[in-house]
């Protein structure tokens, strides 16, 4: 399916690989061959098959057909969605876009990847469990591999294929074997809130960086759980009124195809953290760069240039390039204009559906003071047997004999 001028694109994802993009938002998916003339391919989630779905599934009566996630495969050969409506889509990028397969999952997704290979598709969930899908058979279901007692976040695979790592609303990172996943090799434990990013990255030392709400980053040998570092976001300077933000929840995890530079978004902060990464495969020299909006996403085309999704119709999509070891803003090249004239064209109320709450607040932990509530009852339940009490006392001194 070929663009068209009354379509709608609320554009809220990027994704890029060696060869291709993709933009996503609301119910529509964008894809087009990096430096290419030829026209984009659009998918509207609306006009797929759909599975009815009961009232005790869907209390409200209500669904949409919001994209919840998408990833690429390694080599950028397959892209894979999962949106509002249980729908697991799996497209072909190359050697051009088209719809292979929809297939229907348990559960709302919230993170999804390929295995290096290619040969399957792991899906996380909100309750909690991963599910497998095979590319070759595209009308197979999907099969159980693990589960967790909370919600799942985000979900890698390890470059090798060994190991598969889970993170979840209750500060855990799990790595457990590929081929038996109810094994479980190590978890890494130290974040003090919900872990929703995970990044491996490649090398013989299996490190693993992860992002969090409690505003940090850690660093993590993944098959012993050691923990090597730990950086303080809100310890990175940085410019503008974002100094106001206390919450740095970590929205995006990213690396370079080259893994020599990461870069760092946070729920409703307007700016980008950027590290290098050493030889031994540690973050260092970081930047911050200051926008006048909150970024949507941002992704490496290589290991100099840098795209950002801005929330701006006026210029949805900006390039930062580096420069003399600073990232810097860059000039567009005649793709990437031609792109952003296609996301305006397609442009429908993304300032309608923009929301100023963290989309992470309902994750954070409250505090519940049990006692105090407890302690209430009590004295509640005293107070009721002492009038009781009372009450029988004056009810036996009129009913006694008078002498």
């Amino acid at each position: 399916m070929l663009v068209s001028s009354n379509s709608s694109l609320q554009p809220t994802m990027l994704r890029l690989t060696a060869t291709s993009v993709t933009v996503t938002g609301g119910h529509q998916l964008l894809g087009g061959k990096l430096s290419s003339d030829s026209p984009f391919f659009l998918c509207d989630c609306r006009t797929l098959e759909t599975k009815p779905l009961t009232e005790e599934q869907e209390p409200s009566g209500q669904t949409s057909d919001k994209i919840l996630a998408v990833a690429f495969s390694s080599s950028g050969k397959y892209c894979a969605v999962t949106d509002d409506r249980k729908r697991l889509i799996l497209f072909q990028a190359e050697p051009s876009w088209e719809k292979i397969s929809v297939r229907f999952v348990s559960r709302r997704c919230t993170a999804i990847a390929f295995s290096p290979c290619e040969s399957r598709i792991l899906v996380a969930d909100k309750s909690g469990d991963v599910y497998s899908f095979l590319v070759d058979t595209p009308l197979e279901e999907g099969h159980l591999e693990l589960g967790h007692l909370s919600m799942l976040l985000d979900v890698v695979v390890t470059p090798d294929g060994r190991f598969v790592i889970t993170c979840d609303r209750d500060e855990k990172i799990r790595v457990s074997l590929s081929e038996a996943p109810h094994i479980i090799q190590s978890f890494c434990l130290g974040h003090t809130e919900f872990v929703s990013q995970l990044l491996v990255l490649p090398g013989s030392d299996n490190l693993l960086l992860s992002g969090s709400g409690d505003g940090t980053l850690r660093l993590w040998r993944y098959d012993s759980g050691e923990e090597i570092h730990c950086w303080t976001l809100s310890d990175v300077p940085r410019l503008g009124h974002d100094r106001e933000v206390k919450m740095f929840a970590v929205s995006k995890l990213t690396s370079s195809p080259d893994v020599e530079h990461v870069a760092v978004l946070c729920d409703s902060v307007s700016g980008i953290f950027l590290f290098s990464v050493s030889s031994d495969f540690h973050l260092a020299h970081p930047q911050y760069i200051s926008l006048p909006y909150v970024p949507l996403d941002v992704d490496f085309e290589s290991s100099t240039s840098l795209w950002v999704l801005a929330d701006e119709k006026e210029s949805p999509v900006e390039l930062y390039g580096l420069t003399d070891g600073v990232w810097q803003p860059a000039p567009q090249d005649k793709f990437m204009k031609r792109l952003a004239e296609t996301i305006q064209d397609n442009w429908e109320g993304l300032e309608e559906s923009k929301s100023s709450e963290n989309k992470f607040s309902g994750l954070y932990k409250t505090l519940c003071d049990n006692m105090a509530s407890y302690m209430v009852k009590k004295e509640a339940r005293l107070q009721a047997e002492k009038r009781k009490f009372t009450s029988l006392q004056s009810d036996s001194a009129l009913k006694a004999p008078k002498i």
